[in-house]
């Protein structure tokens, strides 16, 4: 059984021409890196480097036995639906031993829907007019 030492989490995104577009995602691996000592990357489905089986090659090489995909897209189109598994199998048929999953969307999750809401919410605050 692995341990947490050798579980690694991969925050799974789309991707962009702009080099800024990954700041964000940067910052959320930074968060992640700050709050565990599992072994943690990013990986990018176009544009972006690392892909998805270049950062899954990597964890591979440290020794990781178990990793977990998120996919951090807010809907689930085809990205998720289709290359995601196709990318899935790939990964394993490279490296059949190491067990990869991927998780849900973090949009289809809860937490993220509420926050998305509050965020929203709080935004009306701008609109105030001070009186």
């Amino acid at each position: 059984m692995s341990t947490i030492q050798s579980a690694g989490i991969i925050l799974f995104a789309h991707g962009s021409r702009d080099p800024q577009w990954r700041v964000p995602f940067e910052a959320m691996l930074a968060s992640v890196r700050e709050k565990h000592t599992a072994f943690a990357e990013l990986a990018f489905l176009e544009c972006m480097e690392p892909s998805l089986q270049q950062a899954i090659d990597t964890m591979a090489q440290q020794g990781i036995e178990s990793i977990n995909v998120i996919p951090v897209f807010l809907a689930v189109g085809s990205h998720v639906r289709k290359d995601l598994p196709i990318l899935l199998d790939e990964a394993r048929a490279t490296h059949p031993t190491l067990k990869i999953i991927a998780t849900a969307a973090i949009g289809e999750q809860v937490e993220i829907q509420q926050a998305i809401a509050k965020f929203a919410l709080a935004s009306l605050a701008s609109l105030a007019i001070p009186g």
